[in-house]
């Protein structure tokens, strides 16, 4: 029998079928969540631990003695002295004789040795920044062209499982099994991104599925929670245990815990309602729901049965149709604006900025700055689904926090006061960050596309979020080497940008049913549009 036959035939539990249309689709709104739906967003949003270790650990790891011994020096990529292996004797005479410190006045030996290091180009062009980048081109691939199949024909866990699998081998071989060879390296290094891209592609889709309306943003906001505790973890291992094959494995340690404990959580009841009929689907509803859960699923069944009567979806169709257009463009854009933050600049080369602007232990700073930022994110998760927060407001708040601190540390930067003045900038601006541009972009887009329209358009905007992400890892380097002051003056510019964008495009989706949402972008939704 055909999926539509198989709608329109099947016996509900728990009473007739009822227009949802007619009870103005009120009854998700009321929906109480129990203890399973928050244990299994805990435990689906591990996975995006992956995503935060390997942003803390390779930052840390490239800068290691036996990281640069291995892969610098070892791979001809410089001398004991431009690999950052430098001691006093080998550092003896370079002021008076290398060219790059008599030109920059440099006297002191030690500190040329640094500045030979700065300036070898063929290590961190070739090497270092490859490997920071091929993580973020892996998940953009992960997510587009492998999450949008496994989540579509194989359910949420599965892809979350997958995409957790290929993450701990991609973590073996870049740590263990390289075979002392760059293009195992460099591969590994991709693969490791590409599972992180195919498990962090379902997480926002298993958690808008699973939490009720009034509980969506504080348990969406959970996937950016433990970016930031991985990022903060692989610090402080980092800084205490200078190993570089135990860096490359941290995200391997949440990837074993979630490829098991997933499948003890249950699977999204509108993909099993989607697949195996409304009693299957409302048997997973009842186990994740306190209290009688008809009105709610009869909801969920006709918004599944109006979408297949529709049909599938392609990417073609995301700009074929105006509303549609409209919100994959607000959707993409959002993950790209995400990116102009410069969040990730400051992340990916942390202790290297943190070192330009004077800090003598740049590794301790980091860690103070990714302590700021689990706060920053604690506040923000506090907030989003509270009276005084919000998708919406929250970004607009979060702007205009990050926007200001990041041009006075660069006029701190340009003018040579004192480093802890750039320091406290850059803490404001990550405690900005995570208030609402961490995780807001990951909850967004989960919420405004309909069941028939989310797996392409959320693998799409999420293409562009890694890929933004890559690009400005890329650039990163070539911004700082120009100028690390304009470096502060360009993000804090493109934050003006993403305020205008907040402004006239962003609806608030708090609270609001994901069956109605569409509508508040113009869509006919029920007979009711509230654009």
């Amino acid at each position: 029998m055909e999926k539509k036959d198989e709608l329109e035939s099947t016996t509900h539990l728990g009473g007739s079928q009822t227009d949802v249309a007619d009870q103005g689709y009120s009854a998700a709104r009321d929906a109480k969540p129990n203890n399973l739906t928050y244990i299994a967003v805990f435990v689906a949003m591990l996975g995006a631990m992956m995503f935060g270790l390997d942003q803390g650990n390779f930052g840390n790891v490239q800068s290691f003695s036996d990281f640069q011994e291995y892969w610098c020096l070892g791979h001809d990529y410089g001398d004991q002295n431009t690999c950052g292996l430098g001691t006093e004797e080998t550092c003896a005479g370079t002021a008076a004789t290398e060219p790059v410190c008599i030109s920059a006045g440099i006297t002191d030996d030690m500190a040329c040795c640094s500045q030979l290091v700065a300036d070898n180009s063929h290590w961190h062009n070739d090497f270092v920044l490859w490997g920071a980048t091929l993580i973020t081109l892996g998940a953009a691939a992960g997510g587009l062209l492998v999450g949008p199949f496994l989540t579509n024909g194989f359910g949420r866990r599965l892809c979350i499982c997958v995409g957790a699998v290929v993450t701990c081998v991609g973590c073996v071989f870049s740590s263990l099994l390289s075979f002392n060879t760059v293009p195992v390296f460099f591969a590994a290094r991709f693969l490791t991104g590409f599972g992180v891209g195919v498990c962090c592609f379902a997480l926002p889709m298993y958690n808008s599925e699973i939490a009720t309306p009034g509980i969506r943003g504080m348990t969406g906001s959970m996937f950016q929670m433990n970016v930031v505790l991985g990022s903060f973890i692989a610090t402080i291992v980092t800084l205490f245990i200078k190993n570089w094959h135990l860096g490359l494995m941290l995200p391997a340690v949440p990837g074993v815990i979630i490829a098991v404990t997933i499948w003890f959580t249950p699977e999204s009841p509108r993909y099993v309602m989607s697949k195996k009929g409304y009693d299957d689907g409302a048997a997973i509803l009842t186990k994740i729901r306190g209290g009688d859960i008809t009105a709610e699923a009869q909801e969920i069944y006709e918004q599944l049965k109006a979408e297949e009567e529709a049909g599938s979806v392609s990417y073609g169709d995301l700009f074929s149709e105006a509303n549609l257009r409209k919100r994959m463009l607000i959707g993409v854009f959002l993950q790209i604006a995400q990116q102009l933050t410069g969040v990730n600049a400051f992340l990916g080369y942390a202790s290297t900025i943190f070192s330009a602007i004077g800090m003598t232990d740049p590794f301790l700073f980091n860690m103070i700055w990714n302590a700021v930022m689990v706060f920053g994110c604690a506040v923000g998760l506090a907030m989003l689904d509270s009276k005084i927060g919000g998708r919406r407001r929250q970004l607009l708040w979060a702007t205009f926090i990050m926007g200001p601190p990041l041009i006075l540390g660069g006029i701190s930067l340009q003018l040579s006061w004192n480093g802890y003045i750039t320091m406290v900038m850059v803490c404001i601006y990550g405690f900005g960050f995570q208030l609402a541009w961490g995780m807001i972009p990951w909850i967004y887009p989960s919420e405004i596309f309909s069941m028939r329209e989310k797996d392409k358009a959320m693998s799409f905007a999420v293409f562009w979020q890694y890929l933004f992400n890559a690009v400005i890892v890329f650039i990163t380097p070539h911004m700082m080497g120009w100028s690390t002051p304009g470096t502060f003056y360009v993000f804090g510019g493109l934050n003006c940008v993403n305020l205008a964008f907040v402004v006239f495009f962003i609806k608030e989706t708090k609270g609001v049913p994901l069956e109605e949402i569409p509508a508040l972008f113009g869509a006919t939704v029920g007979g009711r549009s509230y654009a």
